[in-house]
């Protein structure tokens, strides 16, 4: 009787597989994907639809994380007090709507699209587990950007040394988070992309 082949380990921690500390998809698990470059999903003609909406959507996300470590800096360097109050409830409002809209929309890459995928093409498992575990690093770092957001000061009363003092305190516990988040963005859905959008291809 023969024998099924012996399943490897998939090891998320690992150099090559962590969303901190790899640099690409690994080339063993791009064995696994379908080969479709990037620069034909355009031309596809199942691109328009889902697949479409998902980069755009990624879009969104990822000018949001780029924008809101931008913002934050500007009101670490403003002149006046009056930029710091203009920017103070632009900050606030873009953090909140990015991690809402994150969460929401790894909830539905969760629940819906990896089940589906993997399903479909179980040869994506190693991969879909990775991008499982870039959910899990992710989530954390959204819940330690939305603590930020709930110190941070959108409008302050006081002397002008206290305002100032409030919001650069703010925006000095906001940053770190903000620019992670940016960065972890940027390599998680480039290569989410890669794995999932020639996936949608076929289907």
């Amino acid at each position: 009787m023969q024998k099924d082949p012996p399943q490897t380990v998939f090891i998320y921690d690992a150099p090559d597989n962590h969303v901190e500390m790899r640099s690409d998809i690994s080339a063993e698990l791009r064995r696994s994907l379908f080969e479709v470059s990037r620069e034909d999903w355009p031309s596809h003609p199942r691109f328009r639809g889902e697949a479409e909406f998902w980069t755009q959507i990624h879009a969104g996300l990822l000018n949001a994380s780029a924008a809101l470590p931008a913002w934050t800096r500007q009101l670490q360097e403003a002149a006046d007090l009056d930029a710091m109050q203009a920017l103070a409830p632009r900050i606030a409002g873009l953090g909140g709507q990015l991690v809402h809209h994150a969460h929401g929309h790894h909830h539905i890459e969760d629940h819906h699209f990896f089940p589906a995928f993997l399903q479909l093409f179980p040869q994506l498992a190693h991969p879909l587990e990775m991008l499982d575990g870039d959910h899990k690093v992710l989530a954390e770092v959204l819940d330690q950007l939305q603590a930020a957001l709930r110190a941070f000061p959108v409008a302050v009363a006081g002397p002008d040394r206290a305002r100032r003092e409030a919001w650069l305190a703010g925006a000095e516990r906001l940053l770190p988070a903000a620019e992670r988040l940016d960065a972890l963005f940027i390599r998680h859905i480039g290569d989410e992309e890669e794995i999932c959008i020639p996936a949608m291809l076929r289907l």
